[in-house]
């Protein structure tokens, strides 16, 4: 049967006959719609609108039949919980994300920094492009959520379409402006002399296999120029993880996408092996959202230079540091 107006007309014996509609629009101004009050035969309880592997579904069915969704990323799209009006009762007030694997008990790090003479803190800091407070993970002190400064940066906040453009005006903008207005930064990780001698050299590593570089005068300038470059410690002291947790966390982009050239392939079974329950699941969960995390084009690596191989034992992660 066919609903065809208001009128029901019976199908040919020899055809059959489909009604695809969503039911979940609203009924018609007159009239009871295509089925009026009948039940249908076969119901398609799941949506099938989108490529099947969109996180979008997932959620989407789960709010069609009722269940609660779950806290967290999807895709583009979060399921986050909606803030107390008054955040300035609160002794801290944390922003982060699901991009990083904890490593270090969270009770240790506020201990750490409760004492520390900062505003805002976060997991690390870094140098690149200005030093800012990596906004993975954020804390603020309540004076600085009372500010007039905060509140300018969230209220005047804008979508931006590429993460170059979050990291430079939101990451970097965040910390830069409450910066300039007097604020102290710090973070949990401290790098040692010896953090630094490797991240150096593990900057120039990568900077032999940016893309870019010419056998000129002008490109051996241009390595110069990116060796003498900051550092993300996420990538370029990852494996500090496995110093008994003093780097607190492992970035999944690293893993992932191996922005330094180091070796993450080592670095992840490491991570398996040393901290198996901080990473139980963690192999299978990239594997399960890598289609969500496509190659960056311009962050892509050149191959070694053959006389360059011998060096990447000196900078390629380690298990035992």
């Amino acid at each position: 049967m066919i609903a065809r107006g208001e009128t029901v007309v019976p199908a040919p014996p020899d055809e059959v006959w489909s009604l695809v509609s969503d039911p979940a629009q609203l009924p018609p101004i007159v009239g009871t719609g295509l089925l009026g009050d009948r039940d249908p035969d076969v119901f398609l309880s799941e949506i099938h609108r989108q490529a099947a592997d969109n996180p979008i579904i997932h959620l989407a069915t789960l709010a069609r039949q009722g269940k609660p969704l779950p806290l967290g990323q999807y895709g583009a799209s979060s399921v986050t919980l909606r803030a107390p009006s008054d955040l300035t009762s609160y002794d801290e007030v944390v922003i982060c994300n699901d991009t990083y694997v904890p490593v270090t008990p969270y009770d240790a790090i506020f201990a750490a920094m409760a004492d520390q003479p900062v505003d805002f803190w976060g997991l690390t800091r870094t140098e690149r492009v200005a030093p800012h407070v990596q906004s993975f993970f954020v804390a603020f002190r309540p004076w600085v959520i009372g500010s007039a400064t905060f509140r300018r940066f969230w209220t005047g906040l804008d979508p931006l379409s590429t993460r170059r453009q979050v990291i430079m005006q939101h990451e970097v903008g965040l910390s830069g402006g409450l910066h300039c207005a007097g604020f102290r930064s710090g973070s949990y990780f401290r790098e040692t002399d010896s953090d630094r001698r490797l991240a150096r050299r593990r900057v120039r590593w990568w900077a032999a296999h940016r893309p870019g570089l010419t056998r000129t005068r002008a490109g051996l300038d241009t390595f110069r120029d990116r060796a003498r470059e900051p550092w993300n410690p996420s990538a370029a002291l990852a494996d500090r993880a496995l110093d008994g947790g003093r780097l607190p966390y492992v970035k999944l982009d690293t893993l992932r996408f191996d922005p330094y050239g180091l070796g993450a392939d080592k670095l992840l079974t490491y991570c398996e092996e040393l901290l198996p329950d901080a990473f139980a699941g963690v192999r299978e969960f990239m594997e399960d959202t890598a289609v969500f995390y496509p190659p960056r084009p311009t962050e892509k690596l050149r191959p070694t230079p053959p006389a360059l191989v011998p060096l990447r034992r000196q900078v390629e992660y380690r298990r035992v540091l």
